[in-house]
């Protein structure tokens, strides 16, 4: 989570990086205003499926997620999907399970197992969730036409490539 609102000033970043050695300020405003972007989308979001549905990020990306795999997936699989560890999804889980929005059944082929799979309720919510997500995307994305979006699409597919975001611990 980005939580800086104040962000400083070309001046201010100048500044900082005569003293602390940034040699590439424009980049680092770059990178501020993206990320307070982000954070703000990313917010904004999550209201709208608070206010839409009450479901929150997580749960909404996991009954995607087993929409799109009716069979069923295990809990570490949906913990990887959406990114939180395996202990967190299965709080997730037990909650979601108690909501009836998805069971827990055992895994036919291992026993020891459970896989979670999508509810009728857990359908339906789902139903009512995707509209008004869509309809907040395409409200959020009308502010970009078609080149100003193939461009965030080739610039946000650059970051994903390999290696290209490097976490601190590689660098050291």
């Amino acid at each position: 989570m980005f939580e800086l609102k104040d962000l400083p000033s070309y001046d201010t970043l100048e500044r900082f990086g005569a003293i602390y050695g940034n040699t590439d300020v424009q980049g680092l405003q770059t990178w501020l205003i993206w990320a307070s972007a982000t954070q703000e989308m990313l917010s904004a979001f999550e209201a709208n499926l608070a206010h839409a549905c009450g479901l929150s990020q997580t749960q909404f990306f996991v009954l995607l997620l087993l929409k799109r795999n009716p069979d069923g997936l295990s809990v570490g699989v949906l913990a990887e999907g959406v990114s939180v560890t395996s202990q967190t999804m299965t709080r997730i889980i037990d909650r979601m399970v108690g909501a009836d929005l998805c069971s827990r059944d055992v895994d036919p082929v291992d026993a020891r197992a459970r896989l979670v799979r999508l509810t009728k309720a857990g359908d339906d919510m789902l139903s009512k969730a995707l509209p008004s997500h869509y309809a907040w995307v395409a409200r959020l994305m009308g502010h970009f036409n078609a080149d100003e979006r193939r461009m965030l699409n080739q610039l946000m597919l650059k970051l994903n490539q390999t290696g290209v975001l490097v976490r601190s611990e590689e660098m050291d």
